[in-house]
């Protein structure tokens, strides 16, 4: 009895997940769609929060600090550099 209760389950398991990743698509395309031209600013404003979090917390000196985000910043107009010369 536990085993056909187990099968039924795994069954309508994998239904759900199937239903799901069936409309997932368009989702997925919309969440691609939206963060074309944006992933390498929100990794950069991502690795400025979390410098200054490091830095509040006293793992990073003021000097590592500032040059981390000042990388980060070029990371940034490097993206719109190439992105502008199309």
């Amino acid at each position: 009895m536990m085993n056909w209760i187990k099968k039924k389950l795994i069954n309508l398991l994998v239904k759900y997940i199937l239903n799901y990743w069936k409309g997932g698509d368009k989702m997925l395309s919309k969440i691609k769609a939206f963060l074309s031209g944006k992933k390498t600013y929100l990794i950069s404003i991502s690795a400025i929060i979390g410098i200054l979090v490091a830095y509040s917390n006293g793992t990073l000196e003021i000097v590592e600090a500032i040059k981390a985000i000042i990388e980060a910043i070029l990371a940034m107009t490097i993206r719109a550099g190439v992105s502008g010369s199309k």
